[in-house]
């Protein structure tokens, strides 16, 4: 497998609607494993959910510098031992960010530390098990927020005519369920490789 080449094709452009912040994810992969967090069940979003590593971008932060410092700061995964080969296309969140999946091969066999705060435990899942799963997909018209959401950002999602139905991919594994923003991504992810392999 190699994941290189599915990153010859540019990832789809999306433009930051107004009142949305920039994120960035990290979708590490070791050994044709991603590595993902379960969050920690206190958290104020996402709480007890499956996700990749990543957040707000600083200041002056690249996508990329934000995502390996996310990875760093939740999972302790050192910057260093990862290579990036590519993004994935932006996504927008209802929590009102627009979200850059950013990809790396772990270097060097992971000696993580957790950071409970945020994180419960991290799971190692082979995408050879995820291109063979029973995945599924539903389309749902984002209309019940959570009640803590900016009104523009609650204004792009409920809105009639709202162009963000979200067809979310969930990808059941091992009894956990890969969904939603993460199951979009895992997603887009296979349909690279499934391009690259022919």
């Amino acid at each position: 497998m190699n994941l290189r080449t599915a990153f010859t094709t540019p990832p789809v452009p999306l433009e930051l609607p107004k009142g949305f912040r920039d994120a960035a994810v990290l979708v590490p992969i070791w050994q044709e494993q991603l590595l993902l967090t379960v969050r920690s069940a206190n958290l104020n979003s996402h709480a007890a959910q499956i996700s990749f590593p990543g957040g707000r971008l600083d200041e002056g932060e690249s996508y990329e510098q934000c995502a390996l410092r996310e990875a760093w700061e939740e999972v302790g995964l050192p910057g260093e031992h990862v290579e990036i080969v590519g993004r994935l296309s932006p996504l927008l969140s209802p929590f009102g960010f627009r979200v850059f999946p950013v990809v790396g091969l772990v270097t060097q066999e992971p000696q993580l530390d957790l950071n409970a705060h945020e994180v419960d435990k991290v799971l190692w899942v082979p995408i050879t098990e995820l291109q063979t799963t029973a995945a599924y997909t539903e389309v749902r018209q984002l209309n019940r927020l959570p009640p803590n959401v900016r009104p523009e950002v609650r204004e792009v999602f409920v809105a009639p005519d709202s162009p963000f139905k979200a067809r979310l991919w969930h990808y059941p594994w091992k009894g956990y369920d890969i969904w939603g923003l993460t199951g979009n991504i895992v997603h887009e992810l296979l349909e690279r490789i499934r391009a690259a392999e022919g």
